[in-house]
């Protein structure tokens, strides 16, 4: 399938683009999903360490392990919650933790082990924990971000949706037993991929005004 905005202007990309949780059953090609990872790949990282991985899974296995590993966390949850209306709330953010096994591809973007320069100085002068945590920035979820953002962008000008999803991760640790991840790495967002179905896609959700968000500092 052809992409909308090829060749087209950057910034027709960025104010277009909105969240696609319903996906047609055509499998966008790998050559597609590697150019996705490529995009994550040129986002800016702290100290350009570039610890991420990006992993596309195409295997409907390995989504339903997944998917199951949430469940699974959530009826966990719902054992140790006596509040109807909480029990009820954790359905509903349990139905939208889940869909992800449904879209045609799912990256798993993990954050591989880094060592802060600062923070390693900081604790040889003998620092104490709690005083290290006012200085940890998390840089490294930031660069994660970054990341991720490249690959929608990136995505949205193929012609292919996404969504960023953090709730499926009640089942990080089952997701990286699934996955075979090394000790220290570990997952910081899914983000699913596929052809919208524009018959189920909702309109781009409104934004704050400029105003709202924006000052200038003379």
């Amino acid at each position: 399938m052809s992409s909308n905005f090829e060749n087209t202007n950057f910034f027709d990309v960025l104010y277009s683009r909105k969240t696609i949780r319903k996906y047609t059953d055509e499998i966008p090609s790998k050559e597609l999903i590697k150019k996705i990872a490529d995009a994550g790949r040129l986002a800016p990282s702290a100290t350009n360490t570039q610890n991420w991985e990006f992993i596309a899974i195409f295997d409907e296995n390995t989504k339903q392990q997944m998917a199951d590993a949430v469940e699974n966390k959530f009826n966990e949850f719902q054992k140790i919650v006596s509040i109807e209306e909480d029990k009820n709330k954790l359905n509903g953010y349990k139905y939208y933790s889940m869909f992800f096994y449904k879209a045609p591809v799912v990256f798993v973007i993990v954050e591989k082990k880094r060592v802060s320069t600062m923070l390693s100085i900081l604790e040889r002068a003998g620092m104490s924990n709690e005083e290290l945590s006012k200085y940890d920035n998390r840089s490294s979820i930031l660069s994660m971000g970054a990341a991720i953002e490249n690959m929608s962008l990136c995505a949205h000008a193929l012609g292919l949706g996404t969504c960023w999803m953090c709730a499926p991760l009640v089942a990080r640790k089952e997701f990286s037993n699934i996955l075979g991840l090394n000790e220290g790495d570990k997952i910081a967002a899914l983000l699913t991929v596929g052809y919208p179905d524009r018959n189920n896609t909702t309109k781009q959700p409104p934004k704050k005004t400029i105003d709202e968000v924006f000052r200038i500092v003379l």
